[in-house]
């Protein structure tokens, strides 16, 4: 049994591999259930991807250049003071987009 089959209604939670260990169980399947469930914690451990060049949602910084697996790029500003990196596309002669920052590039063709 793996953890994606535990519940996440404890009162589901009565057997671990096969062990039961709801009310009254013997003392020895507490300390099995202990094992197991540490043996499954470990197993989802080893599945988690290193996570040290990852950006949370909420934003981050990168402590190097970020590598892409598939396509896609990024914008890498050598300096602190560009605090944006958006890329605005429009036709030739438009009006600067409202609200450019430092840092963002406006493409025309």
């Amino acid at each position: 049994m793996s953890v994606q089959d535990w519940s996440t209604n404890p009162s589901e939670n009565d057997t671990i591999d096969g062990v039961f260990i709801g009310e009254n169980c013997p003392a020895a399947n507490v300390n099995d259930m202990g094992r197991r469930i540490m043996a499954a914690v470990r197993v989802m451990y080893d599945g988690i991807p290193n996570t040290a060049n990852f950006v949370a949602n909420t934003g981050g910084v990168f402590a190097g250049n970020p590598r892409f697996l598939d396509r896609g790029g990024y914008l890498y500003h050598n300096s602190s003071s560009n605090l944006s990196g958006r890329i605005f596309i429009q036709p030739s002669g438009g009006a600067v987009p409202s609200g450019m920052a430092n840092g963002d590039l406006l493409l025309e063709y």
